[in-house]
């Protein structure tokens, strides 16, 4: 190991998401490099980021990309760090069925000494592997309640980008998607130094995704299909939610006593007809502050809210943040759109999912 640097083993199996690999070892290679390069300053490597497979043959990895490993499970000491990137999966049984020798290999460079983290569905490999039971983590959105179902002893967070499962740090997870970049500068700012992490993020434009998971999640799934009633509920309220009081028109289309409803609509959607209701409205917001530019008040009627102020309360408990705010994040950038404009020969931006999508 060269002395003085902080050794990273990013594990790679098949179901690795290429580009949070090559990302995650980029930005640990870049970290002391690339700000000293670019400013004319000496060099100062903080990390030797790896990539290790259960062979050196290439890895051909879920989206067709081949991966080369640097070194095999069985190769070497024990790393500082040992990542496991985001992982396309149906099921973390399923995974593990297939990747034993690193599930295996996980837990024992932990018992070991090595320090576990995790990007997005790579924590359902720390829980195969037993290092989040009865502990604290996350995983991305849209896996939560996956995670919750397959591994009932793990504390989810599912709202969460940061979680430590332990009180010494030594086992982190964090959420979806883009949130690696968090990993990436909480473990440089941790194991290099705060500057060094400042240096790296505002070089790679990485940022912190300060309000968490929950702007970026959905808050109504598809229909669920065990409760047929229910289910046509939900498709009647996918169509009229904007509806003075829905809930009471459910209840009656259903036929059933109104506690009666509530437990049975609650046991299908996980939610209580009321909450329900305000989710598929709140969501409906969202498509509109991304696509329309209408203002909030125009906003919060076209959802079913005739109180704006209500609504904007509303609004920031279930998104974490304003509609305002959410709209800005959520836009198209300007330069996106004049470049738009410009490609199709025009200043109107109408067509702009023509060309950017």
């Amino acid at each position: 190991m060269t002395a003085g640097l902080v050794k990273v083993s990013i594990v790679v199996p098949p179901e690795a998401e290429p580009s949070v690999v090559v990302g995650l070892y980029d930005a640990f290679w870049a970290a002391g490099v690339l700000w000293n390069r670019i400013m004319g300053e000496p060099e100062q490597p903080r990390f030797m980021p790896e990539l290790v497979g259960t062979s050196l043959d290439p890895v051909k990895t879920s989206t067709g990309i081949n991966i080369s490993p640097h070194r095999t499970l069985k190769d070497g000491p024990p790393a500082h760090i040992v990542l496991v990137p985001t992982l396309f999966i149906a099921s973390g049984r399923a995974f593990a069925h297939a990747n034993p020798e690193m599930i295996k290999w996980v837990r024992l460079a932990h018992e070991n000494g090595s320090q576990v983290f995790s990007t997005c569905t790579g924590s359902f490999l720390l829980a195969e592997a037993g290092l989040l039971n009865e502990r604290d983590a996350t995983t991305h959105w849209a896996f939560a309640d996956q995670m919750r179902a397959e591994y009932p002893r793990v504390r989810i967070h599912g709202d969460r980008v940061l979680v430590a499962a332990t009180d010494d740090g030594s086992i982190v997870t964090c959420g979806g998607a883009a949130s690696w970049m968090d990993m990436v500068l909480y473990l440089v700012g941790r194991f290099a130094a705060p500057d060094v992490a400042m240096r790296l993020a505002k070089v790679q434009m990485f940022d912190w995704h300060h309000q968490g998971q929950t702007p970026y999640s959905r808050l109504t799934t598809k229909p669920q299909t065990a409760d047929r009633m229910i289910r046509d509920c939900q498709e009647w309220l996918a169509d009229h939610y904007c509806e003075p009081d829905p809930v009471i028109e459910m209840i009656r289309q259903s036929g059933l006593p109104r506690r009666t409803f509530g437990r049975r609509f609650h046991a299908a959607t996980g939610h209580a007809p009321l909450d329900y209701v305000q989710r598929v409205r709140i969501e409906e917001a969202k498509q509109i502050l991304e696509t329309e530019n209408s203002n909030i008040e125009r906003v919060a009627g076209q959802v079913g809210y005739e109180d704006a102020a209500s609504f904007r309360r509303l609004f920031k408990r279930m998104v974490g943040e304003t509609p305002a705010e959410y709209r800005r994040r959520q836009s198209v950038s300007d330069a996106a759109r004049d470049i738009a404009g410009l490609a199709l020969g025009q200043n109107s931006i109408a067509p702009l999912e023509s060309v950017l999508v």
